[in-house]
């Protein structure tokens, strides 16, 4: 059942526009301003960009983990400003050197995803990772998704982890739990 959904949602085709729109929400949002500590991936090239997000977040002095590759999947990250970035593997962005970060640090959680149901289902590549990176975590979950995958409903697994909000380039869908989460988490 995922694997078909992936098939059918990895073809379409989203713009940089699109891209560049959805940050550009999520930045608009007052919430977003208290975000301090804040883990954030580095996109590919058919997922949502995050350059102008993690941009922000530098820039205002928040605290930033990005995911990192380790032998046995990945783990969180500190980076900043100075940080030397090179490419890795599926031509993502990694940190040369970083801190270890654990996903309790973390207070928001901007996450990818194949596709997104506006109940805050997250469809990923299939392997995982972002779920184990999420699992210990109370942080606000943010997925970003375009438009064009935004489906009816995600089939969701005991270990699938839900988003709080789902930010796509037309609007911002809320996880009913989501405004207390955000009252308690920053406050």
């Amino acid at each position: 059942m995922k694997q078909k959904l992936r098939k059918r949602v990895h073809g379409r085709k989203a713009s940089k526009g699109a891209s560049e729109m959805i940050q550009q929400r999520l930045m608009a949002e007052d919430w977003w301003a208290s975000a301090f500590q804040v883990g954030i991936y580095r996109s590919t090239p058919t997922e949502p960009a995050t350059e102008a997000l993690l941009a922000d977040l530098l820039a205002r002095g928040a605290q930033v983990a990005v995911p990192v590759r380790r032998k046995a999947g990945y783990a969180w990250g500190w980076v900043d400003a100075s940080t030397i970035w090179e490419k890795g593997a599926h031509g993502i962005w990694e940190p040369r050197e970083t801190q270890p970060a654990t996903a309790e640090d973390l207070r928001l959680i901007v996450v990818p995803g194949v596709a997104f149901d506006a109940q805050g289902g997250r469809l990923g590549h299939g392997r995982g990772h972002f779920d184990r990176l999420l699992a210990q975590s109370g942080a606000i979950l943010v997925g970003l998704c375009f438009e064009n995958r935004l489906v009816e409903a995600v089939p969701m697994e005991p270990h699938d982890v839900r988003m709080d909000v789902v930010a796509t380039e037309k609007r911002m869908l809320y996880a009913p739990a989501a405004a207390a989460k955000m009252e308690r988490l920053l406050g």
